[in-house]
C-alpha cells in the first residue's frame, strides 16, 4: 500500500505520482467505487488529491482505494453521521441529524426537516400542484393574478 498524488485522470482511472519513490508516476490505475451496477455512484480524485493505492509486488498494477483529507484539503465540517457532498461550483448537499439541505451555487436553498420543506429563492413549478391543509398564499402570483394578504 502506498500514498501518492493524482497527476492525471481519464474515465474511471488516474495516474499517481509517488513522492517517496523518486517521483515515479504510475500507469493508469482503476479507482475503487462504492457501486458500479444498479444504483451507481462515481467519483474520481482530481489532480492534486492525495490518495491511497494498493499495488502489486512489482508496483506495476493496482487500484486507488480512496482519497485522503489533508491540511491542504481539509474535511468538511460536520458531526458523526453527517453526510456531506461538495461540488466544484460550491454547491453542497448535506444530511445532518435528520435535516436534508441542498445549497445551490445560484443561491437557492432547499431544506427538509421534520414535516416541513423550505425553499429559499424563486420556485417555478411546471405541471399540476395539489395542496391539502392550511394554505397561505400572501403576495403570490397565480395565473397572472397577485393574491392579496388580509
Amino acid at each position: 500500500m502506498k500514498r501518492g498524488i493524482v497527476v492525471e485522470g481519464r474515465g474511471s482511472q488516474v495516474k499517481v505520482r509517488f513522492e517517496d519513490n523518486d517521483q515515479v508516476v504510475s500507469g493508469w490505475l482503476d479507482v475503487v467505487q462504492r457501486s458500479t451496477a444498479g444504483m451507481r455512484a462515481f467519483t474520481r480524485p482530481k489532480p492534486g488529491s492525495q490518495v491511497v493505492c494498493q499495488l502489486d509486488a512489482n508496483r506495476e498494477a493496482g487500484v486507488v482505494l480512496g482519497a485522503l483529507y489533508s491540511d491542504a484539503d481539509p474535511a468538511p465540517s460536520g458531526d458523526e453521521g453527517t453526510v456531506h457532498f461538495e461540488m466544484p461550483d460550491g454547491s453542497t448537499v448535506i444530511w445532518e441529524g435528520g435535516t436534508f439541505t441542498i445549497d445551490h451555487a445560484s443561491g437557492i436553498v432547499l431544506s427538509i426537516a421534520g414535516s416541513k420543506m423550505i425553499v429559499q429563492g424563486d420556485l417555478e413549478v411546471h405541471g399540476d400542484v395539489t395542496v391539502t391543509g392550511k394554505t397561505d398564499l400572501k403576495a403570490t402570483k397565480i395565473n397572472g393574478v397577485t393574491q392579496v394578504a388580509d
